[in-house]
């Protein structure tokens, strides 16, 4: 709009006037009715660029808007109507092989195929990079993780179980990698979550596996090794740590919480911004943030965006950790997935009691071709002093490589599982 003046006399209803001519209730009208809309119905106006080309107005262009909405959600759906109608045919299908003849056991239909999702990713990425238009990759995949999430529920209503109460990290990861539409469920311990997927109680369990900074989850080897579920899928998510406050100032903070492991997390930002604040230990990012609310305006939390999505208290400060840490979470599933073309493969298996046992194991995943991407050790349990080793390698277990390596292993090892295969995490 040229000047204020303009603004006004155009918001008013009526003959036009000029903004001398407004009395002061007028404006005040004008201001607090905070529309546009109204505006453009009481007079249009030229809008020239440097040009001279008439450009359309504001009320044309929220024409055009919801123009393109209405095409929007006719197509989105129609695009869940055939989603249900592939929910009715997996149905059928796995109505007409109901017992798997192998083991007697009741096949569940999966409706989250992380193969297929990332399929759907790539497919529209390249659609959007063919199409000139301002959309980022980054910004399609977002969108479209919603549209998954809505299909996938709509085939059949999922719930998600994840480690730890609201805004835990495994809630966070669950959430980007589900989307909006499932429902989820806090559990408190990793080995109940693999015990309800296994009863079919929830429809997937969200488990951390350890991050880039304090390396692998221990106890969550320890679960996988005792459990039949199967990895399903892998979920990487950069750690972002906030800092979630009342106050707009970072001086009238007094104190400030967060769960135990985010401090040290950090320390460095805290001894610069706040170093005559001592930072409280909490149980959670939720115990952290509930003794925000509780407190008021001159306390703080470090914690997640989910927090601050949750509770709605305002984030006074972005990215206080220390350094780039990526936390890397397992999906588990009572089946595995079939190969995508680029996968990983998660075992686990037990030596025997023989000079260089360990050596002549990983001499033959070599001898295989296969690239071992990480290797732990933990304690059987069984035994003193004798270990569980967990390795991850690119590739299917169906792949040749992959299963000659295994076969090659069953040979000299006193145990050997497939913990599961699944696709590479490299599309998020």
């Amino acid at each position: 709009l040229s000047s204020p003046g303009v603004a006004c006399a155009h918001l008013v209803s009526g003959p036009k006037r000029s903004f001398n001519h407004l009395t002061f209730k007028e404006i005040v009208q004008v201001s607090n009715r905070n529309t546009f809309a109204q505006a453009e119905e009481v007079e249009s106006f030229d809008r020239l660029n440097m040009s001279g080309e008439k450009l359309p107005s504001l009320g044309e262009l929220r024409k055009k808007i919801d123009a393109c909405d209405r095409q929007l959600i006719k197509l989105l759906n129609d695009r869940m109507k055939v989603c249900q109608q592939i929910g009715q045919a997996k149905s059928r299908m796995l109505a007409a092989e109901r017992k798997d003849t192998a083991n007697g056991e009741t096949k569940k239909k999966q409706v989250y195929r992380p193969v297929r999702e990332k399929l759907v990713f790539d497919k529209v990425s390249r659609i959007n990079g063919s199409t000139p238009g301002p959309l980022t990759e980054a910004a399609v995949k977002a969108i479209y993780r919603e549209v998954m999430s809505c299909s996938i529920n709509l085939q059949q209503p999922t719930t998600i179980g994840f480690l730890g109460p609201k805004a835990s990290p495994s809630h966070h990861a669950a959430i980007n990698r589900f989307g909006a539409s499932m429902a989820y469920k806090p559990i408190e311990k990793t080995a109940d979550i693999l015990k309800l997927v296994e009863k079919g109680e929830i429809s997937y369990g969200v488990i951390p596996l350890g991050n880039s900074h304090a390396g692998v989850e221990g106890d969550t080897l320890d679960v996988l090794a005792s459990t039949p579920m199967k990895v399903y899928a892998e979920i990487e998510v950069p750690a972002a740590y906030h800092l979630l406050s009342y106050s707009k100032e970072l001086n009238n903070i007094k104190r400030v919480y967060a769960h135990s492991p985010i401090i040290k997390q950090c320390a460095t930002w805290l001894t610069v911004n706040l170093p005559k604040i001592s930072c409280i230990p909490c149980h959670s990012n939720e115990d952290a943030c509930e003794r925000v609310v509780a407190d008021g305006k001159e306390s703080a939390a470090i914690s997640i965006q989910l927090s601050a999505d949750l509770t709605g208290i305002p984030i006074l400060m972005e990215n206080l950790q220390n350094k780039a840490t990526v936390s890397r979470f397992f999906v588990i599933s009572q089946v595995c997935e079939p190969p995508s073309g680029e996968d990983k493969t998660f075992i686990i298996f037990s030596l025997m009691d023989s000079q260089g046992a360990l050596y002549t194991a990983l001499r033959g995943l070599k001898d295989a071709g296969v690239n071992l991407t990480n290797i732990e050790s933990r304690p059987s349990g069984s035994k003193a002093w004798d270990y569980n080793f967990f390795v991850r390698m690119d590739g299917h277990e169906q792949d040749k490589n992959i299963s000659t390596a295994i076969d090659s292993l069953r040979k000299i090892c006193s145990y050997v599982r497939v913990l599961g295969s699944y696709p590479a995490n490299n599309y998020q």
